[in-house]
């Protein structure tokens, strides 16, 4: 099959652009790093501090032992380590108690969960580093789920069309929709079959709602919204005294996962739901959190066709992306699948920097991820409606106009299927993060910066805006190519991304086993013939699944010997293959999707694993 004639125009944009992400350097340096818990929630053995030289590509976070790049020179070579932090929830630790004679506390801390329970705590050496890190993580993610969204969308439209039953999946959801399913209760957990029950919001309880708004206001009729919920059981005979395993109340996002390979995209049922999550366990959890969920395929369906009957019931259930009407087409309606989807082949319209005022306002510790991820919406919906307004130039004033807007609602969006241009770090000069007004941040003896001669996202030298420096504050200011205070002035002469030099032998494709690999495979391949009990107490959704574990002290870290912007004397090298294998499915994963849309497949699977389900 020669996929490049079979893919449908639509898609094409979402592939060059994914591929562009994949490749974009957020952020590089130094930090110290502690494996806290394994995916189990418990201690790591060796819970000692390590100082790392980091480079955050996509969503990929590579690591080299920063002791190890020292001995090797400029003629070794040293395999790094990968984090993947596509599904990862992040927090910033006020303080952080050590096990030092002083009893002093530790601040400048990251805490990242990518799988399971898991947690690596980041140290670093500023106030200043700890907020470009923090910043360039949730926009590398958020990044990552608009794009994903985007590509649900250019499905949907691309390909939804030429369903015979499309105008019967479209119809708005009133009844129950009930499936098997195989589903994932965060990163890292095994697959659970489930029996899946979409149910839309009851009629005697709109009527009662409606009556009892009416009656209250004028005004809280037309904002009253309804929601339903949906149920994971373990058997299909539902009865009124079944007790779930699992049950969403609300979600803020849903979404197909590109499946990595254009070749899987018909057999492919993942969705991903993001939103508030009940495990009735004993006792039970309400956690914020996000779960995998693949239909399993009826006879004689495509795996398209599957994803859409349940995209489209879950997309009416909680009044998604403008369902139960139509779907919101606008790529400038935040509430919509296709929300700022650009004319260039480079995705994004914020900077590190423009994150930095989200991290200093007042509360967002507290914030939830739905709260992040509205809040990054509305700063991305600003930017490009001050690029329309400007005529395509989000800058006013009279230097010419180098960069595209997005294109007007009835506008068709083509691109030529090249392989993506690598996204560069975007300032030659440096800019860093003023520390916020409260009391967790670090001493003010602590927010010594250092200057770098290499290009990189931003740094930590300049305690002006961008603004300021275009008026006289100091030095030369070179925008990035989609910033609002400037145009670029020409985009062949970018500064270039380190270099990655492929390895002679790759790791096998889509999470075979690799000793450079850190995410959780191990665990996920294990036997899931577990007590459910224990499983559902212990594995909680990824987004909350550490929340509440206590930081236990940790040893007092080592002095850093390197400064956190400085680069390594040899230029680390991180094959992209060796990067694209931790990004991709895990085996399991791919057993799964094999099973789901396969009947005789999911049968001998079921067989082999003792007739459990």
């Amino acid at each position: 099959m020669d996929l490049a004639q079979d893919t449908i125009p639509e898609l094409l944009p979402i592939f060059t652009l994914l591929n562009s992400h994949s490749n974009k350097l957020y952020q590089e340096g130094y930090f110290l790093k502690l494996n806290d818990l394994d995916v189990q929630g418990k201690p790591y053995p060796d819970r000692s501090w390590t100082e790392c030289f980091a480079q955050l590509v996509g969503t990929v976070l590579s690591l080299w032992d920063a002791a190890a790049l020292d001995a090797a020179g400029e003629e070794g070579e040293v395999a790094p380590t990968f984090i993947n932090l596509s599904d990862a929830s992040i927090k910033m630790i006020d303080t952080l108690q050590t096990r030092s004679a002083d009893g002093q506390a530790l601040s400048n801390v990251l805490s990242i969960s990518t799988a399971g329970k898991n947690r690596y705590l980041l140290h670093f050496s500023s106030h200043n580093a700890l907020t470009q890190w923090t910043s360039a993580i949730r926009l590398a993610m958020f990044e990552n789920a608009c794009l994903q969204e985007a590509y649900t969308g250019s499905l949907i439209a691309g390909k939804g069309k030429a369903l015979n039953s499309i105008r019967q999946i479209m119809t708005k959801t009133v009844f129950k929709t009930e499936e098997w399913t195989r589903v994932r209760f965060g990163a890292g957990t095994p697959w659970r079959r489930c029996w899946c029950v979409i149910a839309p919001p009851d009629e005697k309880e709109i009527k009662t709602q409606t009556k009892a708004a009416k009656k209250s206001s004028a005004y809280s009729k037309n904002s009253l919204v309804i929601k339903g919920d949906i149920r994971f059981y373990d058997t299909h005979r539902v009865t009124k005294k079944t007790k779930p395993v699992a049950t969403i109340e609300d979600a803020y996002s849903t979404y197909a996962v590109y499946p990595q390979s254009r070749a899987l995209i018909d057999q492919s049922t993942l969705i991903k739901i993001e939103g508030v999550i009940t495990i009735h366990s004993t006792p039970e959890v309400t956690t914020e959190g996000f779960i995998f969920v693949m239909p399993e395929v009826h006879p004689a369906v495509s795996g398209f066709e599957m994803m859409l009957r349940m995209l489209f019931p879950i997309y009416d259930v909680f009044h998604l992306y403008g369902r139960p009407n139509k779907l919101i087409a606008d790529t400038l309606d935040t509430r919509g699948l296709m929300f700022a989807l650009p004319q260039e082949r480079r995705y994004g319209y914020l900077e590190i920097f423009d994150l930095g005022g989200l991290m200093n306002q007042e509360g967002n510790a507290k914030w939830s991820e739905r709260e992040w991820r509205k809040r990054m919406k509305n700063l991305v919906s600003e930017r490009v409606s001050r690029a329309r307004e400007n005529g395509g130039n989000s800058r006013t004033g009279s230097r010419a106009r180098h960069r595209n807007s997005l294109p007007g609602s009835g506008s068709a969006l083509r691109f030529a299927d090249t392989e993506s241009m690598r996204s560069t770090p975007s300032f030659q000069n440096q800019i860093a993060f003023a520390p916020p007004n409260r009391t967790d941040s670090a001493p003010p003896g602590d927010g010594k910066v250092f200057s770098r001669s290499h290009n990189r996202s931003v740094s930590e030298t300049f305690q002006q805006s961008p603004q300021r420096r275009q008026q006289g504050g100091g030095g030369q200011y070179t925008p990035t190519r989609l910033s609002h205070e400037q145009t670029r002035p020409q985009f062949e002469n970018r500064p270039v991304p380190p270099p990655h030099i492929p390895q002679q032998q790759p790791p096998p494709p889509y999470g075979g086993a690799d000793f450079t690999r850190t995410s959780s495979d191990d665990y996920q391949n294990r036997s899931s013939s577990e007590d459910e009990q224990t499983y559902m107490q212990t594995h909680l959704p990824a987004h909350q699944a550490n929340s509440g574990a206590p930081y236990d002290p940790v040893a007092p870290p080592p002095a850093f010997a390197h400064q956190s912007v400085s680069k390594p004397s040899s230029q680390p090298r991180a094959a992209p293959e060796l990067r694209r294998a931790n990004s991709r499915m895990s085996s399991t994963t791919l057993s799964q999707l094999a099973a789901a849309s396969d009947p005789h497949a999911r049968q001998a699977q079921d067989q082999s694993a003792g007739d459990r389900y």
